[in-house]
């Protein structure tokens, strides 16, 4: 989020500060995006909006959490899990990236418990991911996507 125009309120989350999380280039997460997902959102407040609104709030309060891609290490998917109404606006605002961080669990995909989106997109992973155990729940980006191991370090 180079001379982003949004507040990186996200980087007092405990993920950033745990190294969890790397800024990771829109085009890239967009390809992987639901684009079936509802054009309604909800704001940090609560209450239920459309993307225009989220806009404004994202310019007045800032992005408060990193995007979020879950993989599955059983079924080999993965899926942008938190963030796919924020894509569909950084993108069309030329925002270049989007501090992301990867959840891994066994499986991914909209069949499971605890899905974040109300999209049913998934993808196969791509060449495979650069792990094949869960020993941490969330991890940086760069530990797991092969196209991703040669991203610059975000610093404070």
């Amino acid at each position: 989020m180079e001379s982003s125009i949004i507040k990186e309120v996200w980087r007092e989350h405990p993920l950033y500060k745990q190294g969890k999380v790397a800024l990771v280039p829109t085009e890239w997460v967009w390809k992987y995006r639901g684009a079936d997902v509802s054009p309604r959102v909800e704001l940090l407040d609560g209450t239920i909006s459309d993307l225009d609104t989220l806009w404004k709030s994202l310019l007045e309060f800032g992005l408060h959490r990193p995007f979020i891609m879950r993989i599955g290490l059983k079924n080999k998917k993965f899926r942008l899990e938190a963030g796919n109404h924020l894509i569909q606006l950084f993108r069309k605002h030329g925002i270049t990236e989007v501090p992301l961080t990867v959840q891994v669990k066994e499986e991914c995909g909209p069949h499971v418990e605890d899905v974040m989106t109300d999209a049913s997109h998934n993808f196969d992973a791509p060449e495979g991911f650069l792990i094949d155990t869960i020993t941490a729940e969330y991890m940086n980006p760069k530990e797991v996507f092969p196209d991703l191991k040669n991203l610059k370090e975000v610093y404070n």
